[in-house]
């Protein structure tokens, strides 16, 4: 009787909350929020395997893992669409064993997500045409979205014509960009720890730096030797050609599709890229017009190559961070990688 009670209770505050059990089988038997978010996304890529109907454009699907209301076990956020026109999610929430979708799905077009330094929410902006608003959702109490400020960019553009919207960042201290990860990664889940490090400014202390296997020579000798590779996008632009010698990785529109011919090597930078004292490898390349980065990484005897475009100016600093400096400001990238997976992490502004 009393076990019957209490299940009452928790359905009612369950419900009071506006968060809505998953059936898609992310029941209560799932271990951790880790496995239950994974389920998730598993549907969402059934979901959004078959292309629209009347349109050969396939839906993206990207995701997001943060602590919205500060407990300790972080949210997820899907993202998909094929588009900022019709782009939309939903946020999910683990509690006792089982993942809840809390409220509605959301509409995404055009918007981001930013984190909250307070104790419940994370920060989102809708920006469009020179319009902009800046909102906290808060999941205490169930879903509620609070309007923190208002931008005209066109206003500004009058007078300034280098003016830019007012981001999260510019005026909520602490406030950081959320980096979306792709849906077919599972690395925002499997190194959450280590990005919301990142994200707060905390990078990881090495120790004595080495190359791979003692080897000195390790990054010239596969470079000039065309030893094979594992190549994968890190960016989402460049393609990912699987095993392939390196110097093949060189060849026009292997890289990218839009190459004006072979690739030409600039500068090899080893750098330590993840902390763990064992050096990875920057290397710079050009077609002439446009430059690529590849980051060579040796783990348990496989070099990854992961490939970057449009990387005019990326160039790895003393902490492993990847620094683009453009003509309106630098702009700082941790590249979170494990085998076959990477993806550039935003960091915060210097």
């Amino acid at each position: 009787m009393r076990n019957n009670l209490r299940r009452l209770v928790s359905l009612f505050l369950i419900l009071a909350l506006g968060l809505f059990p998953v059936q898609s089988g992310a029941e209560a038997e799932a271990s951790d929020w880790m496995t239950a978010y994974d389920r998730i996304l598993a549907g969402w890529k059934v979901q959004t395997a078959e292309a629209p109907e009347n349109t050969d454009v396939s839906p993206e699907l990207s995701y997001l893992i943060y602590d919205i209301d500060k407990d300790a076990i972080p949210e997820l956020i899907v993202k998909t669409g094929t588009c900022e026109a019709d782009y939309h999610g939903a946020i999910y929430t683990f509690r006792d064993g089982q993942v809840f979708q809390v409220g509605e799905e959301l509409s995404l077009g055009h918007r981001s997500f930013y984190s909250n330094p307070g104790d419940d929410g994370i920060i989102m902006m809708w920006a469009q045409m020179g319009y902009a608003s800046v909102v906290r959702i808060s999941l205490t109490g169930g879903y509620t979205e609070e309007l923190l400020y208002e931008d005209n960019l066109n206003d500004r553009l009058e007078e300034d014509p280098d003016a830019d919207y007012i981001y999260p960042g510019d005026v909520i201290p602490g406030s950081v960009y959320l980096t979306m990860c792709p849906g077919d990664l599972t690395l925002a889940m499997t190194h959450y720890e280590e990005i919301m490090r990142c994200l707060g400014g905390v990078l990881p202390a090495a120790p004595e730096e080495r190359y791979p296997n003692q080897d000195a020579a390790f990054f010239e000798t596969l470079i000039n030797g065309n030893g094979g590779v594992f190549a994968a996008t890190a960016d989402g632009f460049t393609n990912s050609p699987g095993r392939i010698g390196f110097q093949e990785l060189l060849r026009q529109d292997v890289v990218v599709n839009w190459m004006q011919g072979d690739l030409s090597i600039l500068s090899v930078t080893p750098a330590d890229l993840n902390g763990d004292g064992k050096l990875e490898c920057c290397v710079a390349a050009s077609d002439g017009s446009s430059e690529v980065r590849i980051i060579l990484s040796e783990q348990d005897g496989t070099v990854f190559a992961y490939l970057i475009s449009y990387a005019e100016g990326y160039a790895p600093d003393a902490e492993g961070n990847l620094i683009c400096s453009k003509p309106y400001g630098q702009f700082r990238y941790r590249l979170i990688f494990d085998g076959e997976q990477a993806f550039l992490l935003s960091l915060p502004k210097t």
